[in-house]
């Protein structure tokens, strides 16, 4: 059935699927079953209110409220939220079930929950394992000397970065995995001394490489398969080759690599782009998917199955609209960064949990509703201990007068996330100007971020050209982005790295990089277009008035393998 989207008008599709999988997760309480109703929004503007309850890269400082140490946190010291750093946190000097409250009759459960949020204390990162000596990541597994990465793990010696999976010796990285000694690569998996490469695996001692499989010693490539030697797509001698590179790299020349960068920005619009990228699916739409079976429109997701509208998630089965997270999975539905976990509903930031709805930063818990940084509890409602009995009478009332003010079945509100639109992951797949989207309702935060404090700043543009003659002593400075005009550092084992890998030190500051290499990547919206080889229909990211050409799976496989 078709609907009309009520906050952006647009029109969307409730499948029989989806239908089937509202049913399969409609709880059942006391042997009475709950329907979940079919959602009111369509899928971006869903995707939009989970993402804006996620801040990745918003960091601050602000005091540990327990052992009031300053900590690194996604919470600016003006929010009204108790928050604690990773030592406290799973610490036994603080109990979140002392902030449980009865729930109040007659008063919206949005307001009792927002209270309970504002109470209980925050954990100040997300961080799964245990980090060494990466104090600034966050939403992050296991890392080891690891800075500014988010939305990855399993890393060492890895900076810059989000979307990075089981790597070594990286920096500004997107959406990667298995790689070591890389830099400034998008959807790269498996390369090894490997830069500016997007959409390629198994390369290794190239640069600028565009849909490339099992390259080594390429520069300026599209869609070549297993070549040595290769410049612009033509065969050379080593001789040649090694003589061209020199010319053209410079050495960590900034305006050799610049030069090169923008030649090789026209030879990717002129190549040939294939519909989607995706890797051993089934049955599957969206992209960026990679051993899929059963998904609908999902993009950046790895090894589900029966699956739908679900954003850079990993392992999961049997769900639908979730960001992030996943692993291990089964029968989520609208949640951000939840794992490990088996029917759990409208929450954010669990692990562990099960048969649980509307619960932030609970661990280990099952059957609860409502509850804020809780851990292994079970029949809790706002952290208020419940027998069995008396937690199904009022989960069954409040779900009822939840249905009656046309709130149940719904992610958690925008207006009590704890973060501004711009603080969050939702500005970078749906960005906006503060304009436009505060008239639309979304919250602005006007906080500044860690900003470096350095006796000197000099300009991006007065750095010398060759990293060859970039001094030791630019640790002790910052750089003001030639972009953005904010001033950012350069650590030493970074400085370090551009020198091993003979590459100029960066004129951008980090999240400027960030931007630019998420421009690069498609919107998540798929379109009606013909195959410009065979004129079969597509659906593709690429929308029809591009003018990239691009074949679909069979056609592009023919034409490059």
């Amino acid at each position: 059935m078709q609907r009309m989207c009520s906050q952006c008008e647009a029109s969307y599709d409730i499948t029989v699927e989806d239908v089937a999988f509202y049913d399969a997760v409609s709880p059942v309480i006391a042997g009475k079953k709950y329907p979940i109703p079919a959602p009111e929004m369509c899928p971006n503007c869903r995707s939009v209110r989970r993402m804006v309850w996620r801040n990745e890269r918003s960091l601050y400082n602000r005091p540990c409220a327990l052992c009031k140490k300053t900590i690194v946190c996604m919470y600016h010291a003006d929010l009204p939220y108790n928050v604690l750093c990773e030592q406290c946190w799973p610490s036994d000097r603080w109990d979140a079930m002392q902030f449980g409250r009865a729930y109040e009759d007659g008063t919206l459960f949005w307001e009792q929950f927002d209270a309970l949020l504002k109470a209980v204390a925050h954990r100040g990162l997300f961080i799964t394992g245990r980090p060494e000596n990466s104090d600034y990541t966050n939403w992050a597994g296991p890392c080891k000397d690891c800075y500014l990465v988010f939305n990855s793990g399993l890393l060492q010696d890895c900076y810059y970065s989000k979307g990075l999976i089981e790597s070594k010796d990286c920096m500004d990285m997107s959406t990667c995995q298995n790689c070591e000694w890389c830099y400034e690569c998008i959807n790269a998996s498996n390369c090894y001394n490997a830069t500016h490469c997007q959409n390629c695996s198994q390369c290794q001692d190239s640069t600028f490489l565009f849909n490339c499989v099992g390259c080594d010693h390429c520069i300026g490539c599209t869609n070549l398969t297993h070549a040595s030697y290769c410049i612009f797509n033509e065969k050379v001698s080593k001789e040649e080759y090694d003589r061209q590179s020199a010319s053209l790299l410079g050495a960590g020349s900034f305006s050799k690599h610049e030069g090169l960068r923008e030649r090789f920005a026209e030879l990717v619009t002129k190549a040939i782009h294939r519909e989607r990228q995706s890797v051993n699916t089934e049955n599957s739409t969206g992209d960026f998917l990679f051993n899929t079976k059963n998904c609908r429109l999902c993009f950046e997701v790895f090894k589900a199955e029966d699956c739908a509208y679900l954003d850079c998630s990993k392992r999961c089965k049997s769900s639908q609209d979730l960001y992030g997270y996943g692993y291990d999975s089964e029968l989520l539905y609208q949640c951000t960064g939840v794992g490990y976990s088996f029917n759990v509903l409208f929450s954010v930031q669990c692990e562990r949990c099960s048969d649980s709805m509307y619960c932030f930063q609970c661990t280990d818990c099952k059957n609860c509703f409502g509850c804020v940084g809780l851990r292994k509890h079970e029949y809790c409602i706002l952290n208020k201990q419940y027998t069995k009995e008396e937690y199904e009478a009022l989960a069954s009332a409040i779900i009822g007068s939840m249905q009656a003010d046309n709130s149940w079945g719904k992610f958690l509100p925008s207006s009590i996330s704890p973060f501004g639109y711009n603080e969050t992951v939702a500005l970078e797949y749906f960005p906006g100007t503060k304009g436009d989207l505060v008239v639309r309702g979304w919250k602005w935060s006007e906080h500044e971020t860690l900003s470096p404090q350095v006796a000197k700043i000099i300009e991006a543009m007065q750095l010398p050209d060759s990293i060859e003659e970039i001094p030791d002593d630019i640790t002790e400075w910052a750089i003001r982005c030639r972009v953005t005009g904010k001033p950012f550092r350069i650590i030493r084992k970074e400085l370090e790295f551009y020198r091993r890998m003979q590459l100029p030190i960066p004129r951008l500051h980090p999240d400027e990089r960030h931007r630019k290499r998420l421009a690069m990547r498609n919107p998540r919206h798929l379109w009606d277009r013909s195959c410009a080889k065979c004129g079969n229909a597509i659906q593709t990211t690429y929308s029809p008035e591009r003018p990239e050409v691009v074949y679909c799976e069979e056609c592009y496989l023919k034409e490059v393998y």
